[in-house]
C-alpha cells in the first residue's frame, strides 16, 4: 500500500517538530549545563557530568524518536501511534504546567518549544484521520 497523505504530513510535522527541538537543545546548551553546575547534586560528580548527561540524554531522545517515527510511518504500527500520542499527551501537560508556573524558555527558546509542540499537534492529528485509519489497518467507522 502506497502511504497515505496523513502519513506523509504526520513524518514532515514530526521530524520538523524533532529538528526544532534538536536546534533548541543546541541554542540552550550552555544554559543547561550552567543550571546543571548549580545544582549541588550534580555538582559533586564533577564539571563534565552535566555535559555528559545532556548528551546522553539527548542521544537517547533521538534514537526514541527515530525509532517512533520508523515504525509509525514505516511500518504502520499502532502501537508505536499509540505511544507517540501518550507522548504528546505528557508534552501538553508539560506545557501547561510551564504556562502556568512562569517556568517558560524566555526568548527564542520559549519560540522554538512552541513551534516544536505546533508541529506534533499536527503530527499527532494526521494519525487519526481517515486514510491514517487505513494505513494502521484500523476499521474506518
Amino acid at each position: 500500500m502506497e502511504r497515505p497523505v496523513s502519513i506523509i504530513w504526520f513524518e514532515r510535522c514530526y521530524l520538523g517538530a524533532t529538528a526544532v527541538g534538536l536546534v533548541n537543545t543546541a541554542l540552550s546548551w550552555n544554559s543547561s549545563l550552567q543550571r546543571m553546575a548549580e545544582n549541588p547534586g550534580a555538582a559533586q560528580f564533577g564539571p563534565a557530568f552535566g555535559g555528559n548527561i545532556l548528551l546522553f540524554g539527548t542521544a537517547i531522545a533521538i534514537v526514541l524518536t527515530l525509532t517512533l517515527w520508523y515504525f509509525t510511518a514505516r511500518r504502520r504500527s499502532v502501537v508505536t501511534k499509540w505511544i507517540i500520542t501518550a507522548f504528546f499527551g505528557l508534552g501538553v501537560l508539560g506545557i501547561v504546567t510551564s504556562l502556568r508556573t512562569g517556568t517558560t524558555q524566555p526568548g527564542i527558546g520559549g519560540v522554538l518549544m512552541i513551534v516544536a509542540f505546533v508541529l506534533n499537534a499536527l503530527a499527532v492529528w494526521q494519525l487519526f484521520r481517515p486514510d491514517a485509519a487505513l494505513w494502521f489497518d484500523e476499521v474506518v467507522a
